[in-house]
């Protein structure tokens, strides 16, 4: 799965983790859950707190649940289990520890266990949803069918429910992308779903290549949800996969003003700059990838992207010092492709310059890099001696003057000596033949000429130019 499923804010998520429950006991829990955690779990760090807890909440089925989940999220199973067998004890018609426990057996990767007390729950609260959507959830990696009935129960006791779109996020869950969206497109109107399905709704469709689906998902979130920033998100990413590169600059500018919990990602960045670059923002987009080595500091393209950032802002001597940093960072890693990119710079170079003087000198690195590749990487030679002999020619295209004959003559050498030709390099043989045939008949050396003539006679029979130079007396 691509990385956007997992760009959720942790607080969107935990809005799934438990039933609701009553505002005074949700704000206690919300107080003793900071506690627990900020001490990682430990029981003697929070003996205190928790005793005030539980004098206050003794026989509070939601509260104890509520005590035993901040366990949980501080991994702290065996203590999360006491409270959850308490709450189950006390609470009766409450699903809250039953559920609890299905969440500390999932944790735990005891898929039948969670699926045991989830069932519990839902009959000891048929009225409460979440119980059945973690069932299926759990369930519908062994029986599909099964955690599907469940889902339909609960449409049954509670018709209100929007099931489809829980069926959504089980499959997505699972990773089963197309049979999610098979049913969250059943959902009539999005922005009724809560929070995290309608996140998951639109990275879902991202992923599926839905942008444009995405990106009205992701409207509909940052309009209803606005605190929850990772919606500005999906919209910057699907908005530049469109070529929308306004709107994703407005969704990353969002993005990056968000106040709430959210973890910026090299991606993030990435498409924010991409999106600036297009609109014409070079430094914006360059400053954009700075802040890449900041959330991923061992990221060794940050250089590269800038120099590409650069090329594409025609600031070309900028762009080349950056692709200097890029390959010194890269050292022994460097891979022919890494040269071939250099050299494209150099050819962008070529194309804007204003003098005859500075397109030469472009063209001549551009030259240089290839060279570098024939010489590093064997297995590309022929394609780099093939650039070479091209932009030579570019350089100069009097082939009497015969600027590019020396890689021509290279290019010959390396493909004749292949046993096995392919189209291309039957190609990349005719056009050099034809090169040295010509540039030798236009120095009046015949018999060099017809050397190179014949030779491409043999692969262009018909070749007309190669037949004039034979016919030559």
């Amino acid at each position: 799965m691509k990385t956007i499923q997992y760009l959720v804010a942790g607080a969107m998520m935990l809005s799934i983790s438990a039933p609701s429950m009553a505002q005074d006991v949700k704000s206690q829990v919300t107080a003793i859950t900071k506690v627990v955690v900020d001490a990682k779990g430990d029981v003697n760090a929070t003996k205190a707190q928790v005793k005030d807890f539980m004098k206050a909440n003794k026989k509070n089925a939601e509260a104890l649940a509520g005590l035993g989940r901040a366990f949980l999220t501080a991994k702290n199973y065996e203590q999360a289990k006491v409270y959850a067998d308490m709450a189950m004890k006390f609470g009766k018609n409450d699903a809250a520890g039953y559920i609890l426990r299905g969440d500390i057996a999932s944790a735990e990767d005891n898929g039948g266990e969670a699926a045991s007390y989830y069932e519990m729950a839902t009959q000891q609260a048929p009225q409460e949803p979440s119980a059945y959507v973690k069932y299926a959830r759990v369930y519908q990696k062994v029986d599909p069918q099964g955690a599907v009935a469940m889902l339909e129960k609960l449409r049954s006791v509670k018709p209100d429910y929007p099931v489809d779109a829980a069926a959504g996020y089980m499959y997505s869950s699972n990773n089963q992308l197309k049979s999610a969206m098979n049913y969250y497109n059943k959902v009539q109107d999005p922005s009724t779903l809560e929070d995290y399905i309608l996140f998951d709704y639109a990275s879902t469709a991202y992923v599926l290549d839905e942008f444009e689906k995405a990106q009205n998902l992701a409207d509909a979130g940052i309009h209803k949800y606005p605190q929850y920033s990772s919606f500005n998100r999906i919209g910057l990413f699907a908005a530049d996969k469109q070529k929308k590169y306004a709107e994703a600059v407005t969704y990353g500018k969002n993005l990056f003003a968000a106040t709430d919990t959210i973890k910026y990602t090299a991606a993030d960045y990435s498409y924010y700059a991409d999106a600036l670059i297009n609109t014409g923002d070079t430094q914006a987009a360059v400053d954009a990838y700075k802040k890449i080595s900041e959330v991923d500091p061992e990221n060794k393209e940050v250089n590269k992207l800038i120099a590409m950032a650069y090329s594409k802002g025609k600031q070309f001597p900028e762009a080349v010092a950056a692709y200097n940093k890029y390959l010194e960072v890269m050292g022994d890693e460097i891979t022919y492709k890494d040269y071939d990119s250099f050299a494209d710079i150099y050819l962008e170079q070529a194309e804007a310059a204003t003098t005859d003087a500075d397109k030469d000198a472009a063209y001549k690195n551009a030259a240089d890099m290839y060279g570098k590749i024939a010489e590093k990487f064997d297995y590309a030679a022929i394609y780099a001696v093939n650039k070479q002999a091209t932009v030579y020619h570019l350089i100069n295209p009097d082939v009497k003057a015969g600027i590019a004959l020396p890689y021509y003559k290279k290019l010959v050498e390396l493909v004749e000596a292949k046993a096995d030709k392919t189209d291309s390099d039957v190609n990349k043989l005719a056009t050099a033949y034809t090169y040295l045939a010509v540039h030798y008949i236009q120095n009046d050396k015949k018999t060099e000429a017809k050397h190179w003539a014949a030779k491409l006679l043999e692969i262009r029979p018909d070749d007309p130019n190669a037949t004039q130079i034979m016919n030559i007396k």
